[in-house]
């Protein structure tokens, strides 16, 4: 059986990594492997991939939402997102699912950040960051969110304000408001590309972090980002995109096969994928 992710660029993703080690955990005989689909080819690859009855895949950026024009079938939390990450092959009726908000809440409560009745900062208005708020705005007693582009921050600030009666606003990066919201905030989520690849260009100071707070960044390369660097100088607690990205893809393997995924393994595979690649990069 046959799996993947697709996604432009899609050479730095280690779901194949966890994924083909969850297959092999659970003895079923599946490969999953990335297909590099630059954005005007999405429609040819979602049917190809239909045609070749790939069992499902996944989805990352920059396709989360326009993959949506393809789909046959997706749940209410998909409708509600505007974002997909996963699709099952359900005998050629391809159906969307979103397992990002889930996995960031699975990230978070693991570690020991409830977000019930939390204030929550979050940066990014893309596809993550709708899933994540869409799944924290549910428990949370407030959210703010932050993102270059107001417009598309005020766009998911008003979709999720007429879905839930929770507390929920939008501002920009460079508001003055910004360090009050930092510091007022009980959980961080970076959920945008800031920080991604060593970009040291933060918003964010880390005097107006604090312990107590929870920073969680779901960039996962570098495994420890800039900004969790500020988190830990300040004393706050870490989440790592690692966290994340296993959750996540643990959610996925349990919608395509019904089975619980090997989190453990799966979280070991992906560090060793990442010494490697950071071995191999330093040589």
């Amino acid at each position: 059986m046959l799996y993947g992710v697709i996604g432009d660029p899609v050479d730095h993703t280690l779901s194949p990594a966890i994924q083909n080690v969850a297959f092999r955990s659970r003895q079923i005989d599946a490969i999953y492997v990335p297909f590099h689909v630059k954005p005007q080819n999405l429609r040819i690859a979602v049917s190809g991939l239909r045609a070749l009855h790939v069992r499902g895949f996944n989805v990352t950026v920059p396709h989360k939402v326009k993959v949506l024009s393809y789909l046959d079938r997706t749940d209410a939390a998909v409708s509600a997102i505007g974002a997909a990450n996963t699709v099952i092959n359900q005998n050629g009726r391809l159906c969307g699912y979103n397992t990002d908000g889930i996995g960031a809440f699975n990230a978070l409560t693991e570690a020991g950040a409830q977000p019930n009745g939390k204030s929550i900062l979050i940066f990014g208005a893309g596809g993550a960051s709708r899933a994540v708020a869409y799944t924290l705005a549910q428990t949370a007693s407030s959210i703010r969110l932050v993102n270059r582009t107001p417009a598309k921050a005020r766009q998911l600030a008003n979709r999720l304000r007429k879905k839930f009666h929770t507390d929920i606003a939008s501002t920009t990066l460079s508001s003055n408001l910004l360090r009050d919201l930092v510091e007022q905030s009980d959980i961080i989520v970076n959920a945008s590309s800031m920080g991604m690849n060593g970009n040291s260009n933060l918003p964010v100071q880390a005097k107006w972090l604090h312990s107590g707070q929870w920073v969680f960044d779901l960039v996962y390369k570098p495994s420890q980002t800039r900004l969790l660097d500020l988190a830990a100088s300040a004393g706050a607690n870490r989440i790592t995109g690692l966290d994340m990205l296993v959750n996540q893809g643990a959610c996925s393997f349990k919608l395509w096969t019904g089975m619980e995924a090997p989190r453990v393994g799966m979280r070991h595979a992906v560090e060793q994928k990442l010494l490697e690649k950071e071995y191999a990069e330093s040589s």
